[in-house]
């Protein structure tokens, strides 16, 4: 039998639901662009800080040049904003967004190139399930709306070294949540 009905529980409920999940809600954008170098294992590149933990992650493209080697188990994910005082931010979950991605474009990950820049951009979101594209930053990060922190950063990180450096761009979309 065929069905007719809104997919927001919510809002098939006749309840307030977030714009977000029903009709609408402002994108935000963020680019972020660097050169990785041949620096050993473990770099980890802050690409965005202090992101607001109610953003939902819809796209994050990661564009790499053809100067890139080696640098074949790469991940993003999510650590604590760097504070004023100089430390690092904590890691919270280094690959809950992409998991091992291959950003040297010989590895096949990241096929074609035009002018020396892949022309097919990594999934940096690869790693979110399908049930979990709706989740805002805060939830991925496994913390409620009583914990949530004030920003996040958003980083990559090199798990093996790139042998030859080169560009790494990441192009980010958001839904306010």
């Amino acid at each position: 039998m065929a069905v007719d009905k809104y997919v927001h529980a919510d809002t098939e409920a006749g309840k307030i639901a977030n714009a977000a999940f029903v009709n609408g809600a402002r994108v935000i954008g963020m680019v972020g662009t660097e050169e990785i170098a041949a620096d050993g294992d473990g770099s980890v590149y802050r690409f965005f800080k202090g992101v607001s933990g109610n953003l939902i992650p819809i796209t994050m493209k990661v564009y790499v040049d053809d100067a890139v080697t080696l640098a074949i188990d790469s991940d993003i994910g999510l650590y604590e904003q760097t504070p004023f005082n100089g430390d690092d931010g904590a890691v919270i979950d280094a690959d809950i967004f992409a998991d091992s991605l291959d950003l040297a474009p010989s590895g096949g990950a990241l096929p074609g190139t035009v002018a020396g820049v892949t022309e097919t951009p990594a999934d940096g979101l690869c790693s979110v399930d399908i049930a979990d594209r709706n989740k805002k930053i805060y939830e991925h990060a496994g913390h409620t709306v009583a914990d949530a922190k004030a920003g996040y950063d958003i980083c990559l990180t090199t798990n093996t070294d790139a042998g030859t450096g080169g560009t790494v761009t990441i192009v980010a979309e958001f839904i306010e949540g």
